[in-house]
């Protein structure tokens, strides 16, 4: 069960640099053609300065520098009984190759919420991103479901 004191707890992520190539191995994945994100001159002729990343791209690090077993140990949530409730973006910005990316991860709600088969908590984990000169680039929220 999570632990609802963790609630307003943060935890820092590692610098990250963007690199060109993890956006197009990123892109190559997904299956994503659009050349913008691997062509600068495509880029710069949409409006672009750069090759942008992807809209989830930041799953990209956040997969990289994942502290999510002592992240889940500390919250005392069980792996065993969770689910991933969902993904939210919000942009402030464009993020691009050569930004350094920096996460500040706060416990954002854990609320008990009752369902068909029981009761559960939901915990909404915000992760705010600045880059190298320390403005807001990007927002990401998590939803974390937990069954009891």
């Amino acid at each position: 069960m999570a632990d609802k004191s963790k609630v307003g707890k943060q935890y820092a992520t590692a610098p990250w640099e963007v690199e060109r190539c993890k956006i197009r191995e990123l892109v190559q994945a997904i299956g994503d053609t659009n050349p913008i994100y691997v062509d600068k001159q495509a880029a710069i002729k949409e409006g672009y300065k750069d090759t942008p990343a992807p809209p989830t791209y930041i799953t990209v690090p956040g997969n990289w520098q994942s502290q999510t077993d002592q992240f889940m140990k500390d919250l005392n949530i069980n792996y065993m009984k969770i689910v991933h409730g969902g993904e939210e973006y919000e942009y402030h910005r464009e993020i691009y190759p050569g930004d350094v990316l920096t996460g500040k991860t706060t416990v954002a709600s854990i609320v008990e919420k009752q369902g068909k088969s029981g009761s559960m908590d939901i915990v909404t984990i915000e992760t705010v991103y600045t880059d190298q000169k320390n403005q807001k680039v990007l927002t990401a929220r998590t939803t974390i479901i937990e069954r009891k």
